[in-house]
C-alpha cells in the first residue's frame, strides 16, 4: 500500500510539472503574438448566433433526444428501426457530425445512432468536473441504448478517440450487449497507461493531455485566431463548410470546458497499473489507426491484440487521426469487409 501511494505520489507531480512546462511554452507564443500582432486582436473569436447550413439540413438523419442516466442526450438517427442497431461514439474534439459519412453510408443497411456525448454538442453538460468519469459516459451509453431501443439484445458499437477509450470500457463491462465493434485511434485505459510508461514516442505524442490539466488557458488557446485549431485538425476533410460546423458548436458558452474536463477528471488513469480485462471471449473487434496519426502510436493495436481476442487490427493508408472523417471512402469498405465476415 505504501509503495502504491509513493507511486502514485510521483506520478502526481511529474504530470503537473510536464502541465507547468508546456504550459509556459504555450503562454510564450501567446505573448509573442501579443508583441508581434495586437492589432488582429487574434484573442476574441467571431459571434456565431446562426448554424452553418450542412448543420440545418437532415442529410445525414433526424435529431432526437433521450433522458438517460441523469443528463439529456442529443443523437442524431437514420435507417430503419427494424434493423440491426450500431451506436457511434465521438472523441476529442468532435460531435456527431464526425460521423456524417457513417450515417448515410450505414443506414441502408443498419440503424444507426450517433450520440453527443455529456458536455458536447446538444447533450447536457453537467457542470462539475466529477460528472466526467469514464464510468459515467459508459453508462451514459448503456441507458441510452436501453432508452431508445428497449429490448433490443444487441448492438453493434463504433468509437473514435475518447469515444474508443470509453467504448473499450463498454464491451469489458457490458461484453453482454455487444454484437461486434469497431474502434478507431484510441487505446483501452490499460494500453494508454502501459504505453504512457514505456514508450517514447507514445509520450511525446502525449504532450497535449498534460497541457489540458490547467485550468483556463487550454480553452483560451484553442479559441485564439477565431479557433484556428479546428481548420488546421479539419482543412482536409471537406472543406470550410465542415470547419464552419466545429466552430460553431465549439463557440458556444463553455463548449471547450466540459470536453477537456475528459482529460482533467482522467489523467489518473494514464499513470500506473491496470489489470487486464477479466478472461472471457470478446465479440469479435475492429481496430483502425491512420498511418498518419499524431497523437497515438500504432504500437496500441498489437497491444490491445493481447487484451482482446477475436479483434482484428488493420492501418488506414494516407490517413489522419480523425480517420472516418478523413479517409471515409476506404474506412466505410474496411467497416463492411469486417462486418460481413463476422455476421
Amino acid at each position: 500500500m505504501v509503495v502504491y501511494y509513493i507511486r502514485e505520489s510521483i506520478s502526481f507531480v511529474v504530470a503537473y510539472a510536464l502541465c507547468a512546462f508546456h504550459s509556459a511554452r504555450v503562454l510564450f507564443g501567446i505573448l509573442v503574438l501579443f508583441v508581434t500582432k495586437p492589432h488582429t486582436k487574434f484573442w476574441i473569436p467571431k459571434k456565431r448566433p446562426t448554424p452553418p447550413a450542412c448543420l440545418q439540413q437532415h442529410d445525414f438523419g433526424v435529431h432526437k433526444y433521450q433522458n438517460a442516466n441523469g443528463i439529456r442526450i442529443h443523437y442524431v438517427e437514420a435507417g430503419d428501426h427494424s434493423k440491426p442497431l450500431m451506436v457511434f461514439v465521438h472523441g476529442f474534439p468532435e460531435f456527431w457530425y464526425s460521423w456524417r459519412h457513417q450515417l448515410k453510408e450505414f443506414s441502408k443497411d443498419y440503424w444507426v445512432v450517433a450520440l453527443d456525448m455529456r458536455g458536447y454538442g446538444d447533450t447536457e453538460k453537467p457542470q462539475y468536473r466529477f460528472a466526467y468519469r469514464i464510468d459515467n459516459m459508459t453508462e451514459d451509453i448503456r441507458c441510452l441504448v436501453r432508452g431508445i431501443a428497449p429490448g433490443r439484445e444487441k448492438f453493434t458499437l463504433v468509437a473514435h478517440d475518447w469515444g474508443a477509450v470509453i467504448a473499450w470500457h463498454f464491451v469489458t463491462k457490458h461484453m453482454d450487449l455487444v454484437d461486434r465493434y469497431i474502434m478507431m485511434d484510441g487505446p483501452s485505459r490499460r494500453v494508454a497507461r502501459k504505453l504512457y510508461s514505456t514508450s517514447k514516442t507514445q509520450f511525446k505524442m502525449s504532450w497535449y493531455i498534460f497541457f489540458y490539466q490547467m485550468p483556463w488557458l487550454p480553452e483560451f488557446f484553442l479559441q485564439l485566431m477565431d479557433y484556428r485549431i479546428f481548420k488546421m485538425i479539419f482543412r482536409e476533410h471537406g472543406g470550410e463548410e465542415v470547419i464552419e460546423a466545429y466552430k460553431y458548436t465549439f463557440s458556444k458558452p463553455n463548449a471547450l470546458t466540459y470536453p477537456i474536463n475528459y482529460y482533467r477528471q482522467n489523467l489518473r488513469f494514464f499513470a500506473g497499473e491496470l489489470p487486464p480485462p477479466k478472461p472471457k471471449t470478446f465479440a469479435p473487434g475492429l481496430y483502425l489507426m491512420g498511418e498518419k496519426d499524431l497523437y497515438v502510436s500504432q504500437e496500441t493495436g498489437p497491444l490491445l491484440q493481447k487484451d482482446f481476442d477475436n479483434l482484428e487490427f488493420r492501418v488506414v493508408p494516407g490517413a489522419d487521426h480523425f480517420v472516418q472523417q478523413h479517409k471515409p471512402e476506404l474506412v466505410n469498405r474496411y467497416m463492411r469487409e469486417f462486418l460481413a465476415k463476422t455476421k
